[in-house]
C-alpha cells in the first residue's frame, strides 16, 4: 500500500474563482501528466490548499476510488468547496496535491468498483492532519470525532501551556 505525492499543482483561477472552462481543465491535466505520464488517470487522495507566499493551508481533502483524479478533482461539487474556501481565505492562490496509489509493480493504481480501504484510511488520516493545520477544513464526512475528541498535547489541544505529562507523551510519541 504505497502512495506517491505529486504537486502542488496550481489550479486554473480567475477573478477569485476556479476557472472551470473545458480548455482550462484540459491545460491543467496536461501539466499534471507532464510530471508523470497518466497521473491524471490514477486514483488516491487529493488535498486542496490555498497558498499565500511560501505557506499553504489545507481547505478540502478528498478521495477517488471509482473514478480517476481527472474525473473527480475538478468536479462541480469539488469546485464549489474550493470556491467557498477561496472566499474564506481572502488571499492566495489555489493548488492541489495528488496522493496517487501505486501497485506492487510501482505503476499507478486504476480506479475500481472494489473497495479500496487503504485510500479511505489515508483520507481519514489526512483529515486529522488537515484539521490540525486548519480548523476550518471544509470536510464534514468522517471528521466528527477528529473535531470533537480532545487529547491535550496530541489532538485538539486547548490553548494553554502543556502539562508535564502532555509534554512527555508528545516527546515519547515523536510529535
Amino acid at each position: 500500500m504505497k502512495f506517491s505525492v505529486h504537486g502542488p499543482f496550481r489550479l486554473p483561477f480567475h477573478n477569485r474563482l476556479i476557472n472551470s472552462a473545458a480548455s482550462e481543465k484540459k491545460n491543467f491535466w496536461e501539466v499534471v501528466d507532464s510530471e508523470e505520464s497518466n497521473l491524471s488517470e490514477a486514483c488516491g487522495c487529493y488535498i486542496f490548499v490555498i497558498r499565500k507566499n511560501s505557506k499553504a493551508l489545507p481547505w478540502y481533502i478528498g478521495l477517488t476510488t471509482k473514478r480517476s483524479f481527472k474525473k473527480e478533482v475538478l468536479g462541480l461539487h469539488q469546485i464549489n468547496h474550493y470556491n467557498q474556501a477561496i472566499g474564506n481565505a481572502r488571499r492566495g492562490w489555489p493548488e492541489v496535491y495528488l496522493l496517487a496509489k501505486r501497485t506492487p509493480g510501482d505503476r499507478f493504481a486504476r480506479p475500481s468498483a472494489r473497495a479500496q480501504g487503504d485510500i479511505e484510511f489515508l483520507e481519514t488520516f489526512m483529515f486529522g492532519v488537515g484539521l490540525n493545520a486548519n480548523g476550518k477544513l471544509r470536510n464534514s464526512r468522517n471528521t466528527r470525532f477528529l473535531r470533537a475528541v480532545t487529547v491535550p498535547g496530541i489532538i485538539n489541544t486547548p490553548r494553554r501551556a502543556p502539562t508535564t505529562s502532555e509534554r512527555a507523551l508528545r516527546k515519547d510519541m515523536g510529535l
